[in-house]
């Protein structure tokens, strides 16, 4: 942004509030010198903050603190959008290493939506699509990453809701048993590949799985004619998989970081899931 564009004084409000907010009650003093500000502006930002009700002046002192107010400022900022905000630039650089267009979606009802895409950094998308394109859960690889991971309940719910959204879809596919072998398939191998007929490109997704539950997919899209299907799995889908581990491990290490006594401490982090290594047969469809 220009700097002509940037509110300056909206600028050096925020800082107070990051600065009190990883070191607690501070003073006047202490926050001028923290943002760089002389002391009189640090306290017009401080009673201009107290005056919205974001922080407080303690009493009997020179003493400021925030307030519960402060956390409407992250009501609408939850662990989805963590992952994506950590998840994008892993994602494009895997792109530019990958060539081929990447994909992260997260299920939402009974459909699965872009956050992060490459398609536009890349000449190798036949069809570009953008950040919010949805598709049927059923009929993304990343979908059935992501239902393969859910809790039976909450799966169940996810395939009715689909069917009853979508009754022309192929009663043959996508029948319980069918689904059930398709689940099983992709715990097994840790990914989930899949050949509609009717499109020219294929589609290579691995989970995204944190804490324990999953959270997305990640899906790679290639031209099909380009390679064989085992080429395929065994040159990308461990590159998908690390790339989905590292997303995870980011995302841990952002959520837990806490900052103690002035000092920055991360919790180590454990992968929730073994990925196993690629079979040596495939999930076509």
């Amino acid at each position: 942004m220009d700097e002509r564009q940037e509110v300056k004084s909206l600028k050096k409000a925020l800082r107070a509030l990051t600065f009190l907010n990883t070191h607690g009650e501070s003073t006047v003093t202490e926050v001028a010198c923290a943002i760089g500000v002389p002391r009189t502006t640090a306290y017009r930002l401080l009673e201009t903050l107290a005056a919205e009700g974001y922080m407080e002046k303690q009493p009997h002192s020179v003493v400021y603190r925030l307030t519960s107010m402060v956390q409407r400022l992250s009501a609408g900022f939850g662990d989805t959008d963590l992952v994506v905000e950590v998840a994008k630039p892993l994602i494009h650089h895997a792109g530019e290493e990958i060539g081929w267009p990447i994909a992260f979606a997260t299920p939402r009802g009974k459909d699965m939506v872009v956050r992060v895409i490459t398609d536009h950094d890349t000449t190798l998308a036949i069809d570009r699509y953008m950040i919010g394109f949805t598709t049927p859960i059923l009929h993304a690889p990343s979908g059935f990453c992501y239902l393969a991971y859910c809790d039976e309940d909450t799966r169940e719910q996810v395939v009715e809701m689909t069917r009853e959204a979508h009754p022309g879809m192929d009663s043959l596919r996508f029948d319980n048993d069918y689904l059930e072998y398709m689940f099983a398939q992709v715990r097994a191998r840790g990914f989930c590949h899949i050949l509609f007929s009717e499109y020219s490109e294929g589609g290579l997704a691995v989970p995204v799985v944190i804490g324990g539950r999953p959270i997305g997919g990640l899906v790679m899209r290639y031209i099909k004619s380009a390679m064989r299907s085992q080429e395929v799995e065994s040159r990308y889908a461990p590159r998908l998989r690390e790339l989905a581990a590292r997303i995870a491990a980011e995302y841990e290490i952002r959520a837990s970081e806490r900052l103690l006594d002035g000092d920055r401490r991360v919790v180590p982090f454990t992968p929730p899931l073994a990925m196993p290594a690629p079979a040596d047969h495939r999930i076509a469809m």
